[in-house]
């Protein structure tokens, strides 16, 4: 039995690939880049708690990184925000507008309404290491 599970384990581990987010163009260093990945439409991009992983990183000369490990082939989306203050929340004003920056993979946003799981989808094949640039818009 010990067996069967070590060479589940592998073969798990040699179909699981790479997704790196890169952020350019963050507009200042305070805070941090916020990355989560979804799975489902349901949950993306609002619902946080329902990410399948999260990541927060440092902003460094402009520039965020975002990297998940050992994701399994699928249909995935990127929500990324810029937390300026810390809270680990996307603020927004009294009208509901984001007051820091966000983005989606496909880089796929608007103004009046959030972005969208068909437009922002992507598929990671198994093995594969995938590179995202996700522009925010503030």
């Amino acid at each position: 039995m010990f067996l069967c599970s070590l060479l589940f384990s592998i073969a798990q581990a040699q179909e699981s690939g790479a997704l790196v987010v890169v952020v350019p163009q963050v507009r200042s260093a305070v805070g941090g880049v916020g990355c989560q990945l979804f799975g489902d439409a349901e949950s993306f991009p609002s619902e946080s708690a329902r990410a399948l992983r999260s990541v927060m990183t440092q902003i460094v000369d402009g520039t965020a990184r975002c990297t998940f490990a050992s994701v399994p082939p699928g249909t995935y989306a990127v929500a990324v925000m810029h937390d300026e203050n810390g809270n680990q929340a996307l603020d927004s004003n009294f009208l509901g507008m984001p007051t820091e920056g966000y983005g989606v993979s496909n880089n796929h946003t608007y103004a009046m309404s959030a972005p969208r799981w068909d437009e922002s989808r992507f598929v990671l094949g198994a093995g594969q290491s995938l590179t995202l640039t996700v522009h925010l818009r503030y």
